[in-house]
């Protein structure tokens, strides 16, 4: 079976969903993205001899070749993220609500 190419935004929050894919046998983790330097920096130091890229914004992030994104960012944050990732085609798994009103809804 072919494993799912997954996009971590969110280089703390997205921890159990990193950690997750390196013992799944159907997805794996191919790119972290956060602004946050120390949390890529960790990242890195946890995942040595795996392929995985590490951006620190979202523009070069969406570009890497993956079949899903994870939001692990701050709950105001995903739902323009989600639209983003979804008008390149990709799946999105928000791991709160994507919004806060109904208004955003």
């Amino acid at each position: 079976m072919k494993k799912i190419r997954i996009g971590v935004m969110g280089a703390y929050r997205g921890t159990s969903m990193i950690n997750y894919c390196k013992v799944a046998g159907n997805a794996e983790v191919v790119a972290i993205c956060d602004k946050w330097q120390e949390g890529l920096e960790k990242q890195k130091e946890q995942n040595v001899g795996l392929d995985i890229a590490y951006y620190d914004n979202f523009d070069d992030f969406i570009e890497h070749d993956m079949d899903a994104v994870v939001l692990a960012n701050y709950a105001h944050q995903h739902a323009p993220f989600a639209i983003r990732a979804m008008k390149k085609g990709l799946h999105v798994f928000s791991e709160v609500l994507p919004c806060q009103t109904m208004k955003e809804a």
